[in-house]
């Protein structure tokens, strides 16, 4: 399956850093953003993780900076999942740049979903396990 899009923004003046481009926190936001947006189209909505039925954790996240962006500059992020397995839940983001289409950064995403009383790992619920195989990527050689 081709990659969803999860976020869409602007470039804003105050992202910009001391070198004339956005500051490294501004491309993990733009990525955190995506994430519940992909979160949710998942079936882990805002509502069900607090109603408690679940909880995630993040354990890893691996950044990669391609091309820079400036104020103005406008975004989306699209996702797909590298990988599911019981607990554990890994998706990709990439960041892009909707003017030149050019890659600026890409960010992988580890997620546990934990019990929300033990906080121990669990495993996903079921029709959450087969909402993320449906936004599986194409495994890369």
């Amino acid at each position: 399956m081709a990659m969803v899009e999860t976020a869409r923004g602007t470039v804003h003046e105050w992202q910009r850093d001391h070198m004339g481009h956005i500051n490294v926190r501004a491309y993990m936001e733009f990525h955190e953003e995506a994430c519940w947006q992909f979160y949710s189209m998942l079936g882990l909505t805002a509502s069900l993780l607090r109603a408690g039925v679940v909880h995630l954790a993040a354990v890893q996240q691996n950044i990669s900076y391609q091309k820079e962006l400036y104020p103005g500059d406008t975004i989306l992020v699209r996702t797909g999942v590298v990988e599911m397995r019981e607990k554990v839940l890994r998706f990709r983001h990439e960041l892009v740049n909707t003017e030149s289409g050019d890659v600026c950064s890409v960010c992988e995403f580890t997620v546990v979903c934990l019990n929300p009383v033990t906080r121990k790992s669990q495993p996903f619920p079921p029709d959450i396990v087969l909402r993320a195989e449906e936004f599986k990527l194409p495994m890369v050689q």
